[in-house]
């Protein structure tokens, strides 16, 4: 991978302002969440900027880069299609905040993260992504030798390759003038850009001023960006099978594909329900077959006939008893983790909301005494 020296790497990749003149007054910290969670807990944002944890939640996709190398499987390494391409796809633009999810599509549904303002101030690339870190150090004097990479331990170049990723990102999504209408519509941009400073940002995000050949051009431009955001859109059901292959069948998914017990029994029976329709289907041929006089003496087709016979007996019968050990398997597990949960919720929060006999309106405390508000 090519390396940029430190000078390079630490200042913006645009130059121009992209919010409108009053922006850049709204104090920093402003354009990030009002609050954080962790652990389930809530934690009110500071009042400056966050610290790099926080930041790291909003803009590193740890999930998605522990499956850099099976990312192939859910995607191409090039850039997003245009909003509008994704509106041709039947694909419906859903904003969520999430950084693993961002262009995660699946069941006519695309997940967009929403640019955050932060990104487009000079401010936090100067002041909050900058990285003391040397870039790389010499392994010998001698012409021909390789240069040796040090990693970065302040952790601020990795969150600078996140957030880049996400602008190159965008750059992708919006093209034309129409995408950035939806954009505006479906609130991905900060309101007070226009179009023209959009496109300015744009040229400058992808070196439009400057005389390159296109190899070296991608080369630049992808030099020091994080390996999710050199890959497009993303199959949600290839990142489960992924995640199921790395993980076991008890690992986390990395988006429910089901959300209820309801909706896991439609996906399975349409499944039964066609695989049925095919078996009677070839029953059906089969039948006509044993009716002509040329296959009714065949031993082949009449040992086929038999041995398909047996199968579509036996088959959706075993098809459905995995779907019901599939069913309370899930469901045994959910419930365990959902007791595992709350007890661990009481512990931390000192109190439990199970109300004991006959005490209906009483509040107790892990130590089971009344709890009393003055």
């Amino acid at each position: 991978m090519h390396n940029t020296m430190p000078s390079q790497r630490n200042t913006p990749p645009f130059t121009s302002p992209v919010l409108q003149a009053g922006e850049p007054s709204i104090s920093l910290a402003d354009h990030f969440p009002a609050s954080f969670r962790e652990d389930e807990d809530l934690i009110a944002a500071p009042g400056a900027v966050p610290p790099l944890d926080h930041i790291r939640t909003e803009l590193d996709p740890s999930r998605v880069h522990g499956m850099t190398q099976l990312l192939w499987l859910a995607g191409r390494p090039v850039p997003p299609r245009p909003l509008h391409h994704q509106l041709l796809l039947g694909r419906d633009i859903v904003l969520s905040e999430r950084i693993d999810i961002h262009l995660v599509w699946g069941k006519g549904r695309l997940f967009v993260k929403p640019l955050p303002g932060y990104l487009l101030d000079s401010r936090f690339w100067s002041e909050t992504l900058v990285c003391s870190c040397p870039a790389m150090q010499l392994s010998g004097r001698e012409q021909g030798e390789e240069e040796e990479e040090v990693v970065c331990l302040c952790g601020r170049r990795r969150l600078r390759q996140c957030a880049k990723g996400l602008l190159l990102h965008y750059t992708a999504l919006i093209v034309y003038e129409s995408d950035f209408t939806i954009a505006l519509e479906k609130r991905l941009i900060p309101r007070g850009i226009t179009w023209s400073r959009w496109r300015r940002f744009v040229r400058e995000m992808l070196h439009g001023d400057d005389d390159h050949n296109r190899e070296t051009w991608h080369r630049e431009i992808y030099a020091d960006v994080a390996e999710r955001f050199i890959y497009g859109e993303l199959r949600l059901n290839r990142l489960n099978l992924i995640q199921l292959l790395r993980r076991g069948p008890f690992s986390k998914h990395f988006l429910a594909t089901w959300n209820s017990y309801g909706s896991f029994y439609r996906d399975n029976w349409a499944f039964i329900v066609g695989a049925t329709a095919w078996i009677l289907l070839i029953l059906s041929a089969m039948q006509v077959g044993l009716g002509t006089e040329r296959l009714s003496s065949d031993d082949a087709f009449q040992a086929a006939s038999y041995g398909f016979t047996v199968f579509s007996i036996l088959g959706p019968m075993a098809i459905f008893t995995v779907m019901m050990i599939m069913f309370t398997g899930a469901m045994v597990y959910n419930l365990f983790r959902t007791w595992r949960f709350e007890r661990r919720r009481e512990q931390k929060l000192g109190r439990t909301w199970r109300i004991m006999g006959n005490d209906s309106d009483g509040m107790h405390n892990v130590d089971g005494k009344a709890a009393s508000f003055a």
